[in-house]
């Protein structure tokens, strides 16, 4: 298994699996009972996802602007 975190936080983790080419974030609702969601990306999915974030990020610096 060559699992790689790249970023770790309380609620949310992102590991590469190198072996299988797939990114891995797991989110947890933290508290008593956390419960997990697991997203597996692949490299094309990755690239969507951060498209689709970095145009989200644009909408918070300027709401309203056309694409």
């Amino acid at each position: 298994m060559a699992w790689k975190t790249v970023y770790e936080t309380e609620h949310v983790t992102l590991v590469v699996d190198q072996e299988k080419s797939l990114v891995m974030m797991e989110t947890s609702s933290g508290g008593y009972r956390p419960r997990y969601v697991t997203l597996h990306w692949s490299p094309e999915q990755l690239d969507a996802m951060i498209d689709a974030l970095q145009l989200a990020r644009r909408e918070l610096a300027e709401p309203g602007l056309p694409d």
